[in-house]
Order: structure tokens, then C-alpha cells, then sequence
């Protein structure tokens, strides 16, 4: 009948539609199966990124913390000697160019004992035996990490948390046999440059700096008396000690009771980290200055190289650019123009010549942030979780109300066909 089709032509076309919508349906699921792989090799090749990032970083970290002969100024170092090993997470640059810039005192290598009747033969045969960094200590050799044994493991065995943690072990482990690799190798440098004398620091310059020591009042090491000076009381501390001295961890306040604290718990914003305190009189903020000797200056940026290093004729030679105002860290006083001296006060945190703990810890903040984002994701979680089992429970009440209902219902219905039956009996 002219243009209309017929059954069997419109079976065909139906047959066709239903081919060509199952068709893109298919290439609908492909593409989006697809977008959701490539979404998941993204999202695994960024972890992978950030895991490299962090390694490197990491690596780059010990490798700042290698103590260098030739990377000195006043006769320390740039870098740590060894006396701790731990909190060592400091900004290595800022507080590398704090000591090139004479605002922090060097990391001198400290004596471990110290006799004022040693004669100047008995002392340079001390110091001549000190090495640029410590050993190893028994405490090192304890390490976790260092003592990991990973050759024996399967790691196609592993869970994939168990890898992430056994990879994280191997890494540092690695890292740390890398850093002691390092160090010796700088070891061996200064010895053969030693040999020849060449750009070691002198005979003079070590009579100088360990002749009159100072012991420090937190490790209890003799260190050249140029050290650093609490901002609030004045007390000394080595920079191996200060650098050691940070916030604590982002955490709830103390004075909480347990039922504000337990609330607390569920707000990110009441995450504090509160400053360092001074480790002699608790004042908050701590910070230090540092008085760099006026008679010298050798090292990076200074006037003249270690291995030519002459000792100076008298105490109050003043290096040429020197201010004629110094400090006198032997008896913590400042020596005025006009001869007269006045004992230096409590500095403020914010003072130019103050260097806070926080200061060497620029990232404080951003800890601070980032554990109270990870607590406010842990809220929204357990906030989530927590509306799931409601709406879970409260639809179970529903249904055993419904039950009860049917239930009650089902016997008012046969009690009814019961009597019925009863009453049909009767009659």
C-alpha cells in the first residue's frame, strides 16, 4: 500500500534501531570505561610523582647535612656534627646562609673533654684528632631503618599496604648508607687535604678558638666560646642544640576537660602548635643572637683563608668593617663607644639580630594546615559513616514496624475467618 511498509520491513527496521541503540550504548560504556581508566593512570601516576618528589627531596636533605672541610666560617661548619639525629628537618639553606652571614654560630666540632692545663702541644693533638662528623652510634646502629632486611622479601607477596610501608623502609635505609657513604668520603678528603696543608685551618686559628672553650649547658660539650645567646635570658646554646628545638606537633589544648576535649576532637580549627619555648626560662618564641668574633674572619666570606690564618698580636684587634660596638660574650655585656659597659636585656622575637626557632621551620604553617585538613576529611568520614548507619538502623525499624504490622495484621485476619467458621458451624 504505496510507501507503507510491511510487517516484515518494519520488524527489520525495529531490528536495526535496537542494533544501532545497543551499538551506542556500547560505545557510551566504552568511552566511559576508558575515561575511568585513564582517570585511574592519572591518579596513580601522580602518586607515583609525588613518591618520586619526596625522594628526592629526601635525598637532597642528607645530602645537605653532609659536613664539608671546605664549607666552614670561623673555623665551624655549615652542617651539624652528629651529637643528635634526630629532629635534624631544619631548612638546611636558611640555615646555612644564617651562618655564612655570621647571624648563627657555626657548627664547631666540640671536644668531649677539656683540661686548662693542657699545654698547647696536648691540645692540637686533641683537636687534630677530631673528625668532621661523629661515628655511628650505638643508637644508630639500633635504627629501625638501618637494620631492615629486605632482601628476603616477596615483594609480589605483599599487600598493597604492606609494599607501600616496606618500600618507604627500603628507601630510607638506602638513604642512610648513602649519607654515611658520603661523609666518609668527605672524611678522606680532608685527610689527604690535611696532609698537605692545604685550606685546613692552622695551628694559630686552632689554639685561638679551643684554647678558652665553653661548655654548653644542654649537651655538656666544650665548644669555642663564639656561641649563640637566648634572645630572652641570654644563657648559651651550641647550634647543634638549637637547631634541635622546634614546636610540637600540631595538637588540641591542654586545658580542656574531658567532655569540651572529646568535642573538640571533631573541630580541625581548634588544632593548635604553639611556639617554642626557651629550654632555660620557658619564655614562648624562642630565638637567639650571635656575636661573631671581632678578631678574626676566615672561611667563606672571610678575609682570609684557614690555612693562612695568622694569630692576631693582641685580643682587640677589630677586623677592618667591623663596628667599633661589639659584644663581649665573656661576660655578656655590650661595650659602648664611650668605654662604658651595660648588660644586654631581653630582646624582642621580632628583633633584626634574633633568629627564631621557627625562623629555620618556615613550614610550621603549613603542618599546621595540613593536619587540620586531614582531620577535618577524618570528620567528614566519620560524619558520613555515621549518617549511613542511621539511615541503615532507621530503615531496619521501618521494616520490623512493617513486619509487626503484617504480623498483626495476618492474625486479626485469621481470627476473624476462625470465628466465621465457628459461627457457620452452628448453624
Amino acid at each position: 500500500m504505496g510507501n507503507v511498509p510491511t510487517k516484515e520491513e518494519r520488524g527489520g527496521s525495529s531490528s536495526s534501531s535496537r542494533r544501532r541503540g545497543s551499538s551506542i550504548t556500547s560505545t557510551i560504556n566504552s568511552h566511559h570505561n576508558g575515561s575511568q581508566t585513564f582517570q585511574a593512570q592519572k591518579l596513580k601516576l601522580s602518586k607515583r610523582s609525588s613518591t618520586k618528589e619526596k625522594e628526592k627531596f629526601k635525598e637532597a636533605h642528607a645530602a645537605g647535612l653532609v659536613v664539608k672541610y671546605d664549607e666552614n666560617v670561623d673555623g665551624g661548619f655549615l652542617a651539624p656534627y652528629g651529637t643528635y639525629n634526630l629532629n635534624l628537618d631544619y631548612k638546611i639553606s636558611v640555615v646555612k646562609e644564617a651562618i655564612i652571614e655570621r647571624k648563627l654560630a657555626p657548627f664547631f666540632t666540640p671536644l668531649q673533654d677539656h683540661d686548662e692545663d693542657w699545654s698547647d702541644e696536648e691540645l692540637l693533638k686533641v683537636v687534630n684528632n677530631l673528625k668532621l662528623h661523629a661515628h655511628p652510634s650505638e643508637a644508630d646502629d639500633e635504627d629501625e631503618d638501618l637494620n631492615y632486611e629486605y632482601d628476603d622479601i616477596d615483594e609480589s607477596t605483599l599487600s598493597k599496604k604492606d609494599l607501600k610501608k616496606h618500600l618507604v623502609k627500603k628507601f630510607n635505609k638506602e638513604l642512610k648508607l648513602k649519607r654515611l657513604k658520603w661523609q666518609e668520603d668527605e672524611e678522606v678528603r680532608y685527610r689527604q687535604e690535611r696532609s698537605t696543608s692545604k685550606q685546613t685551618a692552622s695551628k694559630d686559628l686552632k689554639l685561638l678558638l679551643y684554647k678558652n672553650v665553653m661548655e654548653c649547658p644542654i649537651c655538656f660539650l666544650y665548644y669555642p666560646k663564639y656561641l649563640n645567646y637566648s634572645r630572652c635570658c641570654v644563657q648559651p646554646i651550641c647550634s647543634e642544640c638549637f637547631v634541635q628545638i622546634k614546636r610540637l606537633d600540631p595538637h588540641f589544648p591542654h586545658d580542656h576537660d574531658d567532655d569540651v576535649e572529646t568535642k573538640a576532637k571533631n573541630d580541625p580549627n581548634l588544632l593548635i602548635s604553639e611556639p617554642a619555648s626557651c629550654p632555660y626560662c620557658a619564655t614562648p618564641n624562642f630565638g637567639v643572637t650571635y656575636n661573631p668574633p671581632t678578631t678574626f674572619r676566615t672561611g667563606i666570606s672571610g678575609h682570609c683563608l684557614a690555612g693562612s690564618f695568622k694569630l692576631p698580636s693582641t685580643e682587640n684587634v677589630i677586623v677592618e668593617g667591623e663596628e667599633s660596638t661589639s659584644f663581649d660574650i665573656d661576660d655578656n655585656y655590650f661595650k659602648k663607644p664611650n668605654g662604658q659597659r651595660t648588660r644586654r636585656g631581653s630582646l624582642p622575637a621580632n628583633n633584626p639580630s634574633v633568629l627564631t626557632t621557627d625562623y629555620i621551620r618556615p613550614d610550621w604553617e603549613q603542618k599546621l594546615n595540613s593536619a587540620r585538613a586531614k582531620l577535618a576529611r577524618r570528620a567528614a568520614t566519620a560524619s558520613a559513616i555515621h549518617a549511613s548507619n542511621l539511615i541503615i538502623q532507621e530503615n531496619q525499624q521501618d521494616a520490623e514496624q512493617r513486619m509487626i504490622e503484617e504480623a498483626v495484621r495476618l492474625s486479626l485476619m485469621e481470627e476473624e475467618a476462625r470465628k466465621r467458621r465457628a459461627s457457620s458451624s452452628r448453624r
